[in-house]
């Protein structure tokens, strides 16, 4: 009996992430091969037995209530985790070990990653690794969905991590650049950069903060004209621009200044910091690989915690 009411929570779960993935109870019941009015009893049973109306049902379809889509975060949660636990029971009867999926920000790529991989390599070198370099937003749903195990990204304060757990490794002080003898080498009051064009490295919604964090004490408005770009090739191109204020985590900057491409800009902002994380899900199981992988990338960047 115990088993039957996992097995249907499980099921109810399932139709939830349908629904919300699909949009309407028909293509939900197409996806899991059930009826639609099976769907609708689940749903119905579901909401009875927590007390919540889970979704609002219009003319275009069903979307999730507030309560639904706080629900819909855990039940992705325990779906992925179900599928992990299914394709781990796999590989151990299979006799081949358990696959690392892990998501790397494109800015993080190169500072964080050859050392800690030739470390976990040459330890444990039967560990099948999926290394995906990725979009910063893509971290999170990669987390969210499974397809990763974990990330490792730089994670700035306006940045939603409340549904994951985020471990410092270490931190990155934040540069404004121009390009090298360019004129706007020669402001150095914040205040007068706000019509300047700036380039940032990091996702819009962490934009606001960052800018509060260069500010300080003082108010400022925000610079009218900020591209966002998170390829490196493409940024380094991009703020050699003449009159573009580029953000540097300080250790890739010092590259472009050695190459005599650009430039720190010598202003009166307050000092700005990036985190570099190891991110995963609150509820993940952490394997014995997960947790050599974490072990490792600490200890190769232990000097700079």
């Amino acid at each position: 009996m115990v088993m039957e009411r996992a097995t249907l929570k499980t099921m109810q779960l399932q139709m939830l992430v349908a629904i919300a993935e699909h949009g309407t109870l028909i293509a939900a019941a197409e996806v899991l091969n059930v009826s639609q009015p099976a769907v609708t009893k689940c749903i119905k049973e579901l909401e009875a037995r927590l007390g919540v109306q889970l979704l609002e049902r219009s003319g275009a379809g069903v979307h999730l209530t507030r309560y639904g889509e706080t629900l819909l975060r855990r039940a992705r949660a325990v779906i992925a985790e179900i599928v992990s636990a299914e394709r781990e029971l796999d590989e151990m009867k299979s006799g081949t070990e358990r696959t690392l999926s892990i998501g790397v920000s494109l800015l993080a790529s190169a500072i964080a990653m050859p050392d800690a991989l030739r470390a976990f390599r040459e330890r444990l070198p039967d560990v099948r690794l999926n290394v995906y370099e990725c979009l910063p937003t893509q971290t999170t749903d990669g987390l969210r969905d499974g397809s990763f195990d974990l990330c490792v990204a730089f994670v700035a304060d306006g940045d939603v991590t409340a549904e994951h757990r985020v471990v410092p490794i270490s931190e990155s002080v934040q540069v404004l650049a121009v390009r090298r003898d360019d004129q706007l080498a020669r402001e150095t009051q914040l205040a007068r950069l706000t019509c300047a064009r700036w380039l940032y490295n990091h996702t819009r919604d962490s934009l606001p903060a960052f800018w509060r964090e260069l500010c300080g004490d003082r108010v400022l408005s925000l610079p009218s004209h900020v591209n966002v770009c998170t390829s490196q090739r493409l940024y380094a191109q991009l703020a050699r621009e003449p009159g573009t204020i580029s953000v540097w985590p300080e250790r890739l900057l010092q590259e472009q200044i050695r190459l005599g491409l650009m430039q720190p800009l010598e202003t009166d902002a307050c000092p700005s910091r990036l985190t570099l994380g190891l991110i995963y899900r609150r509820d993940m199981v952490l394997s014995a690989s997960f947790e050599y992988f974490i072990e490792c990338i600490q200890r190769t960047h232990s000097g700079n915690v």
